[in-house]
């Protein structure tokens, strides 16, 4: 049952940091008014996943299906 929670979080959090990178390739490649778009796109998406793990982090452990554990 964990898998199900697990992995799309796992997931998410590989989409943000290519997103990341993604963001920083074109930021240092790209040349000129237009290229900018680019850029801003791609740190949009990686706002937009980092509000949706968030979402999906406070939700599984309102439902109980994460449970926090000392170390």
């Amino acid at each position: 049952m964990d898998i199900f929670i697990k992995l799309p979080v796992v997931l998410v959090l590989i989409f943000i940091v290519f997103s990341l990178f993604q963001g920083m390739y074109y930021l240092s490649k790209d040349d000129g008014e237009n290229d900018r778009t680019r850029v801003v796109r791609a740190l949009t998406i990686r706002i937009v996943l980092s509000f949706v793990l968030f979402v999906m982090l406070i939700l599984g452990y309102l439902t109980g299906i994460l449970q926090p554990h000392g170390i």
